[in-house]
């Protein structure tokens, strides 16, 4: 495994204390909730463990996995072997499951000499905690109609990202609050506002449309303009200095909370008025998954250079790209790059509010079992059609590569079949900077990245993260099997010219997340190789 100079002495070989299953963080769910979400942390702990020290083949059975720096052993039996690592095993483990994460975080501080068990035991603890509680609650069946359904797949994503170590933790919400502000637990909530007086304000438009509705914006007084504000960023901001004494010089007006409810997608941050054609991705200072999830200037500016770029993009069949609005925040001229940040919205394109287009993100989709409109083969073509191809096109023609991982992809399916995928999030797109269109943005633009990393972006969050998924989902559920399906997407991709470099690499770049998470580098993550399934064969 990559890891930092300077490793720390060994831990002494032998057992591991700690019970069959962690206490504290499955308080309150019922014990079946716990055991499946202790379950499925250990499969995320062991499947990015085996995928970055590099063991990319294991079979059916039984498995021993032995941990050379402190001479601990790891056992339980592979019921699913995946060729793109999202292999599945049984409940058992030895050692028990706090025993697994303990022998398990132990390596890693001793191969790394990073003293990060405590603290990435805490947050899987509360990772686990928070995944029985979804767990518990129960998977619901979508209400009817086009936004019912988008909603659901948005807000039915109980584990999450399958190779990290904490899908689910959101360290600064309690118990309450994620009952008011998880998207997996069904919520809603009136936004609040915030009147900001002109002089402070710095926006950036990218794209024609209102930002606030029209029944808000008559709220605000002469001379300000409204910046809306999650509900639990208002409570966090009231304790600022800065902030409370921007209120009190008149700079800042509270309004509190207006309009129309809205509700919170996967990423919790991002709220949408189904209804509205602007979606919101709010400032929120609590720390999910990564990092704490406020809107820096850098990344905004990066944002809405994407748009400009993706909205001159040739249009494409079955293939969207939801568009950044623009920006408005604080200026950093006159407030702190951090209170900026904390009120920082983006303003988000909704194209789906009144098109009848009922987009459901794959990272629910792929949570159930797939309901198909026909074999699996051929669902498997007609969704490289709008979704890789596309994506590789874009790239080979205009340098574009979109962070088009699961939870950032949206597909719409007419009968079961795969009619159009679109890509979302913008702050995500690395543009070549060789072969951008650079009239559209400055030279020293966040968006622009050597052609190298961007193309590796673009084969880790396509191939490895999105595709991978989907192949895996698909080949284990239907009975096709993944390798007969990576089968079929290469036939599929062969004598394309702008799948021809993809399908001769030998290796795919994928994100060490566990190792990323543990060293504290979840903006600057480490990167591994994994074997390529889509390579032309020999």
């Amino acid at each position: 495994m990559a890891a930092p100079a300077g490793a720390a002495a060994a831990a002494p070989p032998g057992p591991v204390g700690g019970g069959e299953h962690a206490g504290e963080h499955g308080k309150g769910a019922e014990p079946a909730a716990v055991v499946a979400a202790e379950h499925a942390a250990r499969t995320r702990l062991l499947n990015a463990y085996l995928r970055e020290t590099g063991v990319h083949d294991v079979a059916p059975g039984e498995l021993s996995v032995r941990l050379p720096a402190t001479g601990r052993t790891l056992r339980t039996e592979v019921l699913h072997r995946s060729p793109c690592g999202h292999h599945r095993y049984a409940e058992h483990t030895t050692p028990g499951h706090a025993g697994f994460v303990a022998a398990l975080l132990a390596e890693l501080e001793a191969t790394t000499g990073h003293a990060g068990a405590a603290e990435l035991a805490a947050q899987i603890g509360n990772s686990v905690g928070r995944t029985a509680r979804y767990l518990d609650r129960g998977r619901r069946e979508p209400g009817g109609g086009a936004h019912a359904l988008t909603r659901h797949a948005e807000q039915n994503v109980l584990l999450g990202h399958p190779f990290h170590p904490t899908p689910k933790s959101a360290e600064g919400f309690t118990d309450a609050d994620l009952g008011r502000y998880a998207p997996e637990l069904g919520a809603e909530f009136v936004p609040h506002y915030l009147a900001v007086a002109r002089e402070l304000v710095v926006d950036v438009r990218v794209a024609p449309g209102d930002w606030v509705p029209a029944q808000v914006a008559a709220h605000v007084p002469p001379g300000y303009e409204a910046l809306p504000v999650h509900p639990w960023q208002s409570g966090h901001l009231r304790g600022l200095p800065e902030f409370a004494a921007l209120v009190d010089q008149g700079g800042l007006v509270p309004l509190g909370p207006l309009g129309r409810p809205v509700y919170p997608t996967s990423s919790v941050r991002t709220v949408c008025d189904p209804e509205f054609p602007v979606s919101w991705k709010l400032p929120l200072h609590v720390r999910i998954t990564n990092f704490v999830r406020n809107n820096p200037l850098e990344h905004l500016r990066r944002a809405a250079d994407a748009s400009l770029l993706a909205a001159r993009l040739p249009a494409r069949a079955g293939f969207g790209v939801v568009l950044e609005s623009g920006y408005r925040t604080l200026d950093p001229r006159v407030v702190s790059d951090e209170l900026a940040a904390d009120l920082a919205v983006l303003f988000r394109q909704n194209p789906f509010a009144r098109n009848g287009q009922a987009p459901q993100v794959l990272a629910g989709l792929l949570e159930d079992p797939p309901r198909l409109g026909g074999p699996a083969e051929e669902w498997l073509r007609r969704y490289l059609d709008v979704s890789l191809l596309p994506l590789l096109s874009v790239f080979a023609s205009d340098g574009v590569s979109f962070e088009a991982h699961v939870q950032n992809s949206l597909l719409c399916l007419e009968d079961g079949w795969p009619a159009g995928f679109w890509v979302r999030d913008l702050e995500g797109v690395s543009a070549s900077r060789t072969r951008a269109r650079l009239e559209l943005v400055t030279p020293g633009s966040p968006v622009l990245y050597d052609e190298a990393e961007a193309w590796l972006r673009l084969r880790y969050h396509a191939v490895t993260n999105q595709l991978g998924h989907v192949v895996h989902v698909l080949g284990l559920h239907t009975g096709a099997g993944e390798e007969r399906l990576w089968q079929v997407a290469r036939e599929h991709l062969a004598g394309r010219p702008e799948a021809g470099e993809l399908l001769a690499c030998r290796t795919l770049p994928a994100k060490a997340n566990l190792l990323s998470r543990f060293t504290g580098r979840g903006e600057r993550p480490y990167y591994v190789d994994v074997p390529n399934p889509l390579r032309e064969l020999p």
